[in-house]
């Protein structure tokens, strides 16, 4: 029986991936200091979520029924610490989470993690995700859906994840605030390995002795690559199954759409807009301190600082809606040629391959 189990709920793009990745490197070590990252498939427990919510009918590309209950059996024969880490734990319904709480062995002391970063990254971030994930929706149509009265399943979806006080409410049933922890992330411009270390912390392990040499993945894209992808999105990302989708566009488009496309441009908020966040992300740092969670890190670090007026124009950034048909068709052609170098390149090792084997 574990002592100690910590349920790591997200937020997404929080650095979750970053996390995983170096839980997963890592798991060697942190078991032999006492702290199990349970083995079930991939470097985050993601399918243990799908299970747990019953999410059986989506593609995965294998049978994922059992992978919840795996993961607390590995857990409850555990003897020390055990942490699991997935952001869509976040979007679990209040009986998911109650059920996901009392899962595992009586005697066994249930924590939550929640990382948290201000909403004026997060915002721009969820957009280009969702565009990521085969979404069509506009910025700026994203954005008013999300800062104003809609009560749209995208608005919602929004603040379920990035609502900490509703999100910490579903999850923390049953919790003392001592149980749940809020980790920040470090504003911009400071190395990842300081969120791993404030995350190590609260599982009771000095981060630093760890390895976080790992692959730089989940990068934002520039604001033209994400238009071109939701364009591509709106005219045939409903011909692919969520898993073609991610094996086919997400594995190969991406890099090829961030190699070519010149543009490095950030995603830019109307003053409306910022205002809008700036007053929700001050309302949760009042309301953790509040309910007394355990902060590791600085609650500063929600709250946006206020615009350097002395701003490069290349840091203010700009809106996808500014991106003109001109842009789209460059971008376009560099992608085609692109592929094209590619597949010249890769058909060349192949005969090669081909030659040693007849050889």
């Amino acid at each position: 029986m574990a002592d100690r189990l910590f349920l790591h709920i997200g937020a997404p793009k929080t650095g979750t991936t970053y996390l995983q990745q170096v839980l997963h490197l890592n798991r060697s070590a942190l078991e032999a200091a006492g702290v199990l990252y349970p083995r079930v498939i991939g470097d985050a427990h993601h399918t243990t979520v799908w299970d747990l919510r019953a999410m059986w009918e989506r593609d995965f590309g294998r049978d994922i029924r059992g992978d919840w209950d795996k993961a607390v059996r590995l857990t409850d024969a555990w003897k020390g610490t055990a942490v699991m880490s997935s952001e869509l734990f976040v979007y679990a319904e209040e009986d998911e989470c109650r059920r996901a709480l009392t899962s595992f062995a009586d005697r066994t002391e249930v924590h939550v993690i929640y990382t948290a970063r201000d909403l004026l990254r997060q915002a721009p971030a969820v957009w280009q995700e969702r565009v990521k994930n085969q979404h069509t929706l506009g910025y700026a149509d994203f954005l008013a859906d999300a800062l104003g009265p809609s009560e749209s399943g995208m608005a919602k979806g929004f603040w379920r994840a990035q609502d900490l006080p509703v999100a910490l409410g579903r999850w923390s049933q049953g919790l003392s605030p001592q149980r749940v922890h809020v980790v920040t992330t470090p504003p911009a411009g400071w190395p990842p390995t300081l969120l791993w270390e404030r995350f190590a912390s609260v599982l009771g392990v000095r981060g630093a002795s760890y390895d976080t040499d790992v692959p730089v993945v989940n990068t934002s894209m520039s604001v033209t690559a994400a238009e071109v992808l939701r364009r591509f999105n709106v005219r045939h990302g409903q011909e692919l199954t969520r898993l073609q989708y991610r094996r086919v566009v997400r594995a190969g488009l991406f890099d090829v759409l961030a190699g070519v496309v010149e543009d490095t441009s950030k995603l830019s908020l109307t003053t409306s807009e910022r205002s809008a966040l700036v007053k929700r992300s001050k309302a949760t740092a009042q309301e953790v301190c509040a309910r007394g969670y355990d902060v590791v890190g600085s609650l500063d670090d929600l709250v946006p600082a206020p615009p350097r007026l002395s701003a490069r124009r290349e840091d203010v950034g700009k809106r996808p809606d500014t991106v003109d048909d001109a842009e789209v068709v460059r971008a376009l052609l560099d992608v085609v040629n692109e592929l094209l170098v590619t597949q010249r390149r890769l058909a060349k090792q192949l005969k090669k391959q081909q030659r040693r084997v007849q050889g």
